[in-house]
């Protein structure tokens, strides 16, 4: 079988969560993303689940989760860490394909959620059309994303170009106006975080630009609602 993106860095890829950068930048994200996603009811579809992140936090809340993957090795980690803690979890389906191949199949969820994968999407504003129709009445579509024109996209693309194989070689970064320019059908709702550079020393520097909310956010959620 073909190897996915992710599938080389997938052994590796929670480290980052454990390094002073990783857990601070992961400790904003997480706060603005989940403040902001409000789904009216519990069939949840999560996009780019990769090592259970955020599939963890979804189950915790009580969704029926859906989580799709294009990796197995990815996957597979989720699979044990969300197995770790399922005691008195509702089971997650498991879906191991490309978004963009199964679109037609989906069903209908009161939730889509997705986070630092549509950078690797082709094509996320038509592919985002087709998952809005996907939601019930009052449903929410969310996505987090790597903001372009930041500090942080400066330094993916740096990695890019130093290193061919770097999954960053294959992400395409937009801008918190060019996700807002998106025709999704109903008016877009914007967060930003991330308001330190990759090369901030300490956490509590990190965490006293965040609060200050200076320059371009490195990290950009956007939620649209049906209704």
């Amino acid at each position: 079988m073909e190897e996915a993106l992710f599938d080389h860095v997938a052994a590796h890829y929670d480290s980052w969560y454990e390094t002073k950068i990783g857990s601070v930048s992961d400790q904003v994200e997480r706060h603005l993303a989940q403040s902001m996603f409000k789904a009216p009811g519990p069939q949840v579809l999560e996009i780019g689940c990769g090592t259970g992140q955020y599939t963890s936090w979804l189950v915790q809340e009580g969704y029926e989760v859906t989580a799709v993957d294009i990796s197995a090795e990815m996957m597979a980690l989720a699979q044990k860490k969300l197995a770790e803690n399922a005691a008195k979890a509702k089971p997650v389906h498991w879906r191991l394909a490309d978004i963009t191949e199964i679109l037609d199949q989906l069903e209908t969820y009161a939730g889509i959620f997705s986070m630092t994968a549509f950078e690797f999407v082709p094509e996320p504003e038509k592919v985002l059309q087709k998952l809005f129709s996907h939601l019930k009445p009052g449903g929410c579509l969310l996505i987090g994303l790597i903001a372009g024109r930041s500090a942080w996209s400066e330094y993916y693309e740096e990695a890019a170009l130093n290193n061919p194989t770097s999954v960053f070689a294959r992400a395409a970064l937009y801008s918190k106006e060019e996700i807002s320019s998106w025709q999704i059908g109903v008016s877009v709702e914007i967060g930003e975080c991330l308001f330190f550079p990759p090369n901030v020393q300490t956490t509590s520097e990190a965490l006293a630009m965040e609060e200050k909310r200076e320059g371009n956010p490195g990290f950009v959620v956007a939620k649209w609602v049906n209704g």
